[in-house]
């Protein structure tokens, strides 16, 4: 598994861009990110901090793991076919 560099560069970016984007859409976004590393937040700024954080947190690992199993996927594909092609030539 991970044998080639795409194989793990193109779901750690997957995984990036899926946090970016729900950050993006989820007000407040990024703010939440340094509320709560520089911050105490309280009450319902706290609230709306972890539903921010943690629902991009897991939508990012959901579509890491997803990526990740779809890449090696095609990557065994890949090798498969390109092996025997190379029995056949």
């Amino acid at each position: 598994m991970f044998r080639a560099t795409w194989t793990w560069v193109v779901p750690l970016v997957g995984a990036a861009a899926v946090f970016v984007g729900v950050m993006l859409t989820t007000p407040p976004g990024f703010r939440t990110i340094v509320d709560v590393v520089f911050g105490s937040p309280r009450g319902t700024v706290a609230d709306i901090a972890a539903y921010t954080i943690g629902s991009a947190a897991s939508l990012a690992l959901a579509s890491l793991i997803v990526v990740a199993v779809a890449c090696s996927v095609i990557d065994l594909l890949l090798r498969r076919a390109r092996n025997s092609f190379v029995d056949r030539g």
